[in-house]
């Protein structure tokens, strides 16, 4: 049931992703810490769901980030977009990406939805949980008053 190929790999889809990643951070300021989950699934660590957000985000920003070998998996096995310095730092927003290795896949100039990776690292650099939990409680108690 869980090997081989039984499981659907298909492809990386930025908006849903955001999408997703938004409702864990809403969800995150009505259950705040106590409420944890498992993430990765089987991996027995328990986050919270800004924890699971930030998982997620982190995961979407490593398809055009360097890995220690210089390769960002955005750019799969194109060796001109690895390797020539003329082009490596050239980054191309596909319209979604490899399941698997986050390889592009699709139109390349998917700059509207695929874009959103940029907001994503910004707001992962400026907020952290609890600062992102204490603005949403003040949110809470101005619109209350």
């Amino acid at each position: 049931m869980f090997g081989g190929n039984s499981n659907w790999r298909g492809p990386i889809w930025m908006p849903v992703n955001v999408l997703i990643i938004r409702a864990l951070i809403q969800y995150y300021l009505y259950y705040g810490d106590n409420f944890k989950i498992e993430c990765p699934t089987g991996s027995g660590r328990m986050m919270n769901l800004f924890q699971v957000s930030e998982e997620l985000a982190n995961r979407l920003s490593h398809i055009f980030l360097r890995d220690a070998q210089g390769h960002r998996a955005v750019y799969g096995g194109a060796e001109k977009f690895q390797k020539d310095p003329y082009w490596r730092d050239y980054i191309l927003f596909y319209e979604y990406f490899h399941g698997e290795n986050g390889a592009g896949l699709g139109a390349s100039h998917q700059t509207g939805w695929t874009g959103l990776i940029a907001r994503l690292i910004q707001v992962y650099g400026l907020v952290d949980a609890k600062r992102l939990l204490e603005a949403g409680v003040a949110r809470q108690m101005s619109s209350a008053a």
